[in-house]
Formats: structure tokens, C-alpha cells, sequence
């Protein structure tokens, strides 16, 4: 078994992360949406995670937005099976204000966030927890930790997100990133529909996109153009 198969964490059991979506705040604003618009029109084409991400603003404007989102998800969700998890991009506080009030949130840290133990922590052992992660040295440390969920790799491509990203790692780096990670991965950084087929076969559980989705014109029609392109992830891995 693969350790980036979802059996390898049953915790991640019944969610399709094949496609992973990280809101842009500005972005969204750009095509003339809000955050909660591009969610409910994403997750209608096939998003299978969202994580709410801005670093701009402040926790109860953050708290206000998740909200938002959470509610343009549910109004997706009405009368289906499907279980689409919302994730706290580093707002600890935030999540556990929601998790206070018993709403279902999880949260996704990078390398210079709070660190992984401390959030587990504070915020218990239900939600989901991802790591941004790059290297032996991460991997091994998100592993030893015992308490992450699924780590994020990258950036694969060069992405213009995050204005201290750095270079691109390419499909292949990727491909042995996922190797040596021993948990369940997705890939983010640059990721565009006409990128995604390059990742099939590389074990990730699924793709991680922003601006495919935030800036796209038809974020349903993106998300639908991104799972068909990216195919069935694990399965196919195993061909």
C-alpha cells in the first residue's frame, strides 16, 4: 500500500482531495466574485477541499469569511453524500473560536507557522491537520510528530501566489518528494489545467490550485476541466 493512499489515513476516509482549492481574497476580487461565490461555484464543479487563505486580514474579519465560505459550501452540499472539509489556512485562534461553537474546521501550517504539536494541541484531536512540507528533513519531522494528516508539496511550478515562493521543483522532483514523504501528499504551486495531466501517476492523493480556480472566468468549468485533466490521482498511480 502507498503511503500517500488513502488508506494509509483513515481519517481522510470519504473526502475526495483530488482537488484542493486555497482561496485568494484579492484574486477573487479581481474576477469580479467574493470568496464565498468562487467556493460555491468551485465545489459545484468537483473541489473536494477548501482552505480559506488570507493573510491580510484580521482573525474576526478571517472568522467572518470562513463563515461565509462555510455556508456557500453547506448550500452546495444540501440533499448529497459528498464531505467537503473547510481548512483554517494557520488561524488557530479562529478555528478554535468555529470548533468552539461546534462547527466542523481544520487547519493547514507551514514550516514557519505555530508548529504542528502545539496545534494539535490547542485544537484537539478531530480536525484535520496539514504541513506544508519540502524535504527529508520536513517529512521526517511532520512523520515523527505523529500528528499530521497530509502534507503539502511544493511549489511545483513557478507561481507568482506567494511572493517568496521559490522555483519550481518540476513533476518529476515531485514524483520522489511523494516517495519519501510517508504520508499523504498534494502538490501545489502553479498548477493550471493544462499542467495537471503532468501529475497524474506521481501518488498524491490529489492537486492543490489558486489562481486556476480564483482568477478563472468560470470557476465550475475550472474545477470540472482540472479533475478531467488530472484524472483519478491514486488509480492512477497504480497503472
Amino acid at each position: 500500500m502507498s503511503a500517500s493512499s488513502p488508506e494509509a489515513n483513515t481519517r481522510l476516509a470519504g473526502i475526495d482531495a483530488r482537488l484542493y482549492l486555497v482561496t485568494d481574497s484579492a484574486q477573487c476580487r479581481e474576477a469580479g466574485r467574493s470568496v464565498a461565490d468562487t467556493v460555491r461555484e468551485a465545489v459545484g464543479g468537483g473541489v473536494g477541499i477548501v482552505q480559506v487563505r488570507d493573510k491580510d486580514i484580521d482573525d474576526d474579519a478571517f472568522y467572518t469569511l470562513t463563515r461565509e465560505v462555510i455556508a456557500a459550501v453547506d448550500s452546495v452540499l444540501v440533499d448529497t453524500n459528498r464531505r467537503v472539509p473547510i481548512v483554517l489556512n494557520d488561524r488557530v485562534a479562529v478555528a478554535q473560536r468555529l470548533l468552539a461553537e461546534g462547527v466542523e474546521v481544520h487547519i493547514h501550517v507551514g514550516q514557519s507557522d505555530t508548529p504542528v504539536e502545539e496545534v494539535r494541541e490547542l485544537i484537539g484531536p478531530e480536525p484535520l491537520l496539514g504541513l506544508s512540507a519540502a524535504n527529508s528533513t520536513e517529512f521526517a519531522a511532520a512523520r515523527e510528530s505523529g500528528v499530521v494528516d497530509l502534507v503539502g508539496i511544493g511549489p511545483v511550478y513557478d507561481t507568482t501566489t506567494k511572493t517568496d515562493a521559490p522555483d519550481g521543483i518540476g513533476p518529476d522532483r515531485l514524483g520522489e518528494l511523494v516517495g519519501e514523504a510517508g504520508l499523504p501528499a498534494v502538490a501545489i504551486g502553479g498548477i493550471s489545467t493544462d499542467r495537471a495531466a503532468e501529475l497524474r501517476g506521481r501518488g498524491l492523493l490529489g492537486i492543490c490550485v489558486v489562481s486556476a480556480i480564483c482568477r478563472a472566468e468560470d470557476p465550475r468549468a475550472a474545477a470540472e476541466e482540472l479533475l478531467a485533466e488530472f484524472g483519478d490521482g491514486l488509480a492512477e498511480a497504480a497503472q
